[in-house]
């Protein structure tokens, strides 16, 4: 992979992870804002899980491409989710910005680790 792919990994690594660390540990304020979007409590550490993976992928993705890319798709599609469940609750922009700054991040990404 190139220079901009792993330092989208490294940065995608970090946020991921802590913030499933969050999730896992049903965080009052996480858990607030899945409840406001609907997500039942005890739902959140599986979003955490998911996020484990996303970092697991990223990371062994930085030997295998294909591996990468598949990380990067599926997290452009869990964070397309992220933002469209924060747009139909009507969660306002100061909300939805930090899924959809994430969404932007995923998929520059998967275009980096495409990109030859």
């Amino acid at each position: 992979m190139n220079n901009v792919a792993n330092a989208l990994t490294l940065l995608l690594v970090a946020v991921l992870g802590s913030t499933a660390v969050l999730d896992i540990m049903r965080h009052p304020r996480i858990v607030a804002t899945t409840s406001r979007l609907g997500i039942p409590a005890e739902k959140v550490p599986v979003l955490g899980g998911v996020k484990i993976l996303a970092v697991i992928g990223l990371l062994v993705g930085t030997d295998y491409v294909r591996l990468a890319q598949l990380t990067g798709l599926c997290l452009v599609l869990y964070f397309s989710a992220a933002v469209l469940t924060h747009v139909r609750v009507r969660d306002g922009a100061r909300n939805t910005a930090p899924a959809f700054v994430l969404l932007v991040v995923c998929g520059l990404h998967l275009l980096a680790s495409v990109a030859k």
